[in-house]
């Protein structure tokens, strides 16, 4: 009967194109007729009757099927005839949404593919290799927001800082080689990872900086800074996450945690024996980073002045260059009145 009903529509939307041009044979045949208007409404008549007989028999098809539903049941009394509608239109009513809209189930897919603690502004990554403990090479699965291509880039992780070891000019420092076996735990080669960006996008290396996020949603970034395998270190003026890894670092220099019970100090060479086991008291937590301090100045012209941990300290001032000094390669004084330290890796006059 659908069919037919269908066959009936179409036939009559034919026949009303036709009639609006004035040669065609639906015209011709009514002028032809001997009281022309009559014809028209007769035929309108009888096109109304035909309509009336068949459009609901379209309908009556699943109201005869609903009709069979109630036999099933077995019980000596009636059923009500409420609850067999109420069951049979539920399900129709929700079928129609399970099925449109292919896009929002595709982008629903991508989404649920990345873990639990993942930002929504994260991009899809592959892991090519690990450079060392703060530096890897990857290569993005589909062009986004923060690599733009597929091609393969150098990632920096932000706001850490990993020992040294493969540093052109300096030895292998103390616990390199377990933060960059811990980075490859984290981040194996092969592997996906998810990557968010902050305000600077790239160093003057072009070297990317970025927040990582491992397969199973660990904060990569964080997670060496929490188990001593990295100390913090804030790459203004990217901030976003800088709070929780700097809370992070402190927490594990309070319970000496990886390198700050196996090293005498951050940066040390690899020879290098602690010369305390005593846990170094957690900073003081605060909510910016705070500027830089001047350092008391010794009087003018003073050779450098003797610091711990191998610091070397020039009075200021007058201001000095790398081209002025014979030391290189040296952990700068607190505050670096000189700006010996160009990248602000806590190194002087090493590039």
């Amino acid at each position: 009967m659908e069919t037919l009903f269908a066959f009936f529509m179409l036939a009559s939307i034919v026949v009303a194109v036709m009639a609006l041009f004035r040669r065609s044979p639906v015209r011709r045949w009514f002028r032809s007729r001997q009281h022309p208007r009559r014809a028209v409404v007769v035929t309108t008549v009888l096109w109304l009757i035909a309509a009336v007989i068949l459009v609901p028999k379209t309908p009556a098809e699943p109201t005869a099927t609903r009709a069979e539903a109630p036999p099933r049941s077995t019980a000596p009394s009636r059923p009500s005839p409420e609850p067999a509608p109420t069951q049979t239109t539920a399900p129709t009513k929700t079928a129609g949404p399970t099925t449109t809209d292919p896009g929002t189930t595709e982008r629903t897919t991508k989404r649920a593919s990345a873990p639990a603690g993942v930002p929504a502004d994260a991009q899809r990554v592959r892991v090519e290799r690990v450079v060392d403990g703060d530096t890897l090479e990857a290569a993005a699965v589909s062009a986004g927001g923060v690599l733009a291509s597929t091609a393969q880039v150098d990632v920096r992780l932000l706001q850490i800082d990993a020992p040294e070891t493969k540093h052109p000019s300096e030895p292998e420092q103390c616990y390199g080689r377990e933060a960059t076996e811990k980075l490859l735990e984290l981040a194996p080669p092969g592997g996906t990872i998810w990557v968010q960006r902050d305000e600077e996008l790239r160093d003057r290396y072009g070297r990317y900086l970025l927040y990582v996020w491992n397969h199973t949603g660990v904060f990569v970034n964080k997670a060496m800074v929490t188990e001593g395998f990295a100390q913090p270190e804030l790459y203004e003026p990217n901030d976003k996450h800088w709070p929780a890894i700097r809370d992070a670092g402190g927490q594990a220099r309070s319970v000496a945690a990886g390198l700050w019970s196996a090293c005498a100090s951050f940066g040390a060479p690899e020879d290098t024996q602690p010369t305390s086991t005593t846990p170094e008291p957690a900073p003081e937590p605060s909510s910016a980073p705070q500027p830089r301090q001047q350092p008391e100045q010794p009087a003018p012209g003073s050779e450098p002045a003797s610091e711990p941990d191998g610091v070397v300290s020039y009075p200021y001032p007058p201001d000095k260059d790398c081209s002025e000094i014979d030391e290189s390669h040296f952990r700068v004084q607190e505050g670096d009145p000189h700006e010996f330290d160009a990248d602000d890796d806590g190194i002087g006059c090493d590039s």
